[in-house]
C-alpha cells in the first residue's frame, strides 16, 4: 500500500470519527464502536463532500486538493472532541453473566462472520467492477471525470443529441446522485489509474462500517452485550447484504445503512433527548437522496414520521386525518405535486405517476409481481428467515411495541416504507422488477438493518427462560461498558 493510498484512508476515517466525538463526547455502552461505525462511513462521504467541491478542475490529484480541506476538518473535530471530552473515569465491570456454551456459541458465529468477511474481501480484491448496474451506471460518471482529468456534466440523451457540440456525456444513468462516484475519484487518484479492486474496497469499509455503528447504537440503546452481538450477526450474515459486498459497486447497502444510521439516532433522540443525535438523524435523512434516487421516498417518509411524532399527542389524530384527507381529494381531482428532492415534482393521479427523471408509472394490478414479492422474500436465499421470524417477534412482543412510543413510531415508518414498495411493485409498471427478481431484492435492503432496529428493541427485555425465584431479570442488570 502506497503512502498516497494509506492517507486517502485515514484522513476520512479520523474525519469522521473525530466528527462523531465532537458532537458525542459523552462515554457510555458502546461508545468506541458507534464512533468508529459511524465515523467510516461519515467519513467516506465527507471525502466525496471535498472531492466533489475542490478537485473538479483536476480530478487525477482530487486527494490531494481535497485532502488538506479534510485534514483541516479533521484537526477541527479533533480540538472540539478533546475539548468536550469527559475526565477519565473508572468504569464499573458490570457485564452480563453468561454461561460458557453462550459465549462459546456467540464467539463461533462472530468467527463465521470474520471468516465471510474476508471471503468478500477476496472477492473484491480478485475481480473488477461486475458489469452489471455497478459497472453500467454507478461507475461510468466516476471513471469518465477520472480518465478525462477533470469534471463534465452528464446531461440527457434529448440534450446530447440536440447540442452535439458540447463536450457533455450522457448513458442510462445520466440523472443518477454522483456522491458515491466521487468516492471512487477519490480513491482513484490516490492509487494513482483506475484500479477497481482497490476503487471498491470502501464497499468492505461500509460493512464493517454498518455493523460497529450498529452495535455501538443498540448498546447505547440498553441492549445486553450477547443479544447486540447476536444481531450483528443476523445483519452481517444476510446473503444479499454479503452480495452487495462482494459485487461492489451498487448504491443500495450504502442507502441501507445511512437509513438505518438515521433510525439510530433518532431513537437515541426520543429515548434520551440527546439533541446531536436528532442533528445526525436530520443529517442522515437528507443525505438519502444524494445516494440513490428512492433515498427521495424514503426522506419524505422519515421526516414525516419524525414530525408525526413530535407532535403533541392531542393533535395527532386530527392532523394524520386532515392530511389523508387532503391526499385523497387530490389524487380523485388529478392534481396532487409533491416535490422531493432529487426527483423533482412528482404529479400522482388516478391513473398514473409521473416522476421527472423516470417517466410516468401507470396504476393497475399486477398479479404475476404478487408471486415475485412472496418468492423473493420467502423463499428465496437472500434472507435466511428474517421476513418469516420478524412477523412472529411483532406478534410475540405486541404489548412492547403498542406501548412503547419509541417503537411505534419506528414500526409506523418501517410500515410505511414496504406499503410504499408493495405499492410500487403491486400497482405500477415497476412490477417488472419484482417478476424478475431484481429491484424488489435491492429496495427491500434499504429497510433491512431499521428492521433490525425494532426486533432487536423489541427483544431487549425478553425473557427467553422462566425467572427463577430470587433473581432479577436481565433488563435490571446494569449495562457493561463493551
Amino acid at each position: 500500500m502506497t503512502l498516497a493510498l494509506l492517507l486517502a484512508w485515514l484522513l476520512p476515517s479520523a474525519a469522521g470519527t473525530l466528527a462523531w466525538l465532537a458532537l458525542n463526547p459523552a462515554r457510555g455502552p458502546g461508545w468506541l464502536a458507534a464512533a468508529l461505525g459511524y465515523g467510516i462511513v461519515s467519513g467516506l462521504l465527507l471525502a466525496a463532500a471535498a472531492t466533489a467541491s475542490f478537485a473538479r478542475a483536476d480530478t487525477a490529484n482530487a486527494w490531494i486538493h481535497a485532502g488538506w480541506w479534510l485534514a483541516l476538518f479533521a484537526v477541527i473535530a479533533g480540538i472540539v472532541a478533546w475539548r468536550r471530552a469527559p475526565r477519565p473515569a473508572p468504569v464499573p465491570d458490570n457485564r452480563d453473566k453468561v454461561d460458557k456454551w453462550t459465549n462459546v456459541f456467540l464467539a463461533l458465529a462472530l468467527a463465521s462472520l470474520v471468516w465471510r468477511g474476508g471471503i468478500a474481501l477476496r472477492e473484491i480484491l480478485l475481480r473488477p467492477t461486475f458489469p452489471w448496474d455497478a459497472w453500467d451506471a454507478w461507475a461510468v460518471k466516476s471513471k469518465a471525470w477520472f480518465l478525462l482529468g477533470h469534471y463534465q456534466p452528464f446531461v440527457s440523451m434529448r440534450d446530447w443529441l440536440q447540442h452535439p457540440a458540447t463536450a457533455d456525456y450522457t448513458g442510462i444513468a445520466w440523472s443518477y446522485p454522483a456522491a458515491l462516484g466521487w468516492i471512487q475519484v477519490w480513491f482513484a487518484s490516490a492509487v494513482g489509474g483506475w484500479i477497481e479492486p482497490l476503487i471498491n474496497l470502501p464497499w468492505f469499509a461500509l460493512w464493517l462500517g454498518l455493523l460497529l455503528g450498529h452495535y455501538g447504537q443498540w448498546r447505547a440503546l440498553g441492549i445486553s452485550r450477547v443479544r447486540a452481538l447476536a444481531f450483528v450477526y443476523f445483519l452481517g450474515s444476510l446473503p444479499l447484504v454479503m452480495v452487495h459486498v462482494a459485487l461492489a459497486g451498487y448504491a443500495d447497502l450504502w442507502v441501507a445503512t445511512v437509513f438505518g444510521f438515521g433510525v439510530l439516532a433518532w431513537m437515541r433522540w426520543q429515548q434520551r433527548r440527546e439533541r446531536s443525535q436528532l442533528a445526525i438523524a436530520a443529517i442522515c435523512a437528507l443525505l438519502l437522496p444524494l445516494l440513490k434516487l428512492e433515498g427521495a421516498v424514503w426522506l419524505l417518509l422519515f421526516a414525516g414520521v419524525a414530525a408525526f411524532g413530535m407532535l403533541p399527542r392531542r393533535w395527532r389524530r386530527y392532523v394524520a386525518a386532515g392530511m389523508l384527507a387532503v391526499i385523497v381529494f387530490c389524487i380523485v381531482i388529478g392534481r396532487l405535486s409533491l416535490p422531493l428532492f432529487g426527483l423533482g415534482w412528482v404529479d400522482i393521479g388516478m391513473n398514473a405517476i409521473d416522476v421527472p427523471v423516470i417517466g410516468r408509472l401507470a396504476i393497475a394490478w399486477h398479479g404475476a409481481a404478487f408471486d415475485g414479492v412472496l418468492y423473493s422474500l420467502f423463499s428465496q436465499p437472500n434472507w435466511h428467515l428474517l421476513w418469516w421470524l420478524a412477523p412472529m417477534i411483532v406478534v410475540w412482543r405486541w404489548s412492547e411495541l403498542r406501548t412503547q412510543e419509541s417503537l411505534r413510531l419506528l414500526g409506523a415508518l418501517l410500515l410505511a416504507g414496504f406499503g410504499f414498495l408493495l405499492f410500487l411493485f403491486l400497482f405500477t409498471d415497476a412490477a417488472r422488477w419484482a417478476e424478475s427478481f431484481t429491484a424488489i431484492n435491492r429496495l427491500v435492503m434499504h429497510l433491512t438493518p431499521a428492521t433490525m432496529t425494532l426486533l432487536v428493541m423489541l427483544c431487549r427485555d425478553a425473557q427467553w427462560a422462566p425467572a427463577t425465584p430470587g433473581t432479577r431479570p436481565a433488563s435490571a442488570r446494569p449495562p457493561d461498558p463493551a
